[in-house]
């Protein structure tokens, strides 16, 4: 399948140039997550209460600050330039000091080996395809420290009587668009596997409906083996 992770870019620069947005969300969206997703995510068995978190697809570092403020030494990664320089600017409004990067988080090359102590996915697993998802997968395990914790909050469980999200492919389990795989929206079950096969042992996980009732998220904590 095709694929175009770079592309986000030209996302995040329709978004930079909308005041309604402060990244991938709109303003008012942000707390709300915040509160409804990760909080109950951060006071569950297994989840690190301290350390040096990459956040993995940071985009215009949203999560990241939020980390930061919760008093973790953040780091965040995107490939999307126009998301760093965003992340970067949101940053230094918020006055806390996170750490932002571009790169690949198929091969993260600009990290070294066990490094981190957390490695959390800002969703970005769901923006990645096929065979890439073990790369993905493969990397953080690299850059964690033995013992090091991953973090997954991905979407998954497709709801086929739902109509909201075009172009899904339950063959693939993709959302195309113009030939572009865009999100792979799979079983739970599948997901957990490819965490398991990628040298993980799962802690925690919990299967959440999204507010929209349409998809749901999965939500990992998993120990690096």
């Amino acid at each position: 399948m095709k694929t175009d992770y770079v592309g986000h870019d030209r996302a995040y620069q329709r978004r930079q140039n909308n005041p309604e947005y402060a990244g991938w969300m709109k303003h008012e969206e942000l707390e709300e997550d915040w509160q409804l997703s990760w909080q109950p995510l951060m006071q569950k068995q297994g989840f690190p209460k301290q350390g040096k978190l990459l956040e993995l697809g940071c985009g215009a570092g949203n999560i990241s600050i939020y980390f930061a403020q919760a008093g973790y030494d953040v780091t965040g990664v995107d490939i999307a330039p126009t998301g760093i320089n965003w992340a970067t600017q949101n940053a230094a409004k918020a006055n806390v000091n996170v750490r932002f990067i571009q790169g690949n988080v198929l091969n993260l090359t600009e990290i070294p080996d066990a490094s981190f102590d957390i490695a959390l996915d800002g969703r970005c697993l769901h923006c990645i395809i096929g065979g890439d998802r073990l790369l993905f997968l493969q990397t953080a395990h690299r850059i964690l420290k033995p013992g090091g914790i991953l973090i997954i909050n991905t979407m998954c469980n497709y709801i086929l009587a739902t109509n909201n999200i075009c172009n899904f492919d339950p063959k693939t389990c993709c959302t195309i668009h113009n030939d572009i795989a865009t999100r792979y929206i799979g079983d739970s079950n599948d997901i957990l596997q490819e965490i398991i096969e990628a040298k993980f042992r799962v802690l925690n996980a919990e299967v959440l409906p999204t507010r929209d009732d349409e998809v749901a998220e999965l939500q990992v904590i998993a120990e690096k083996i």
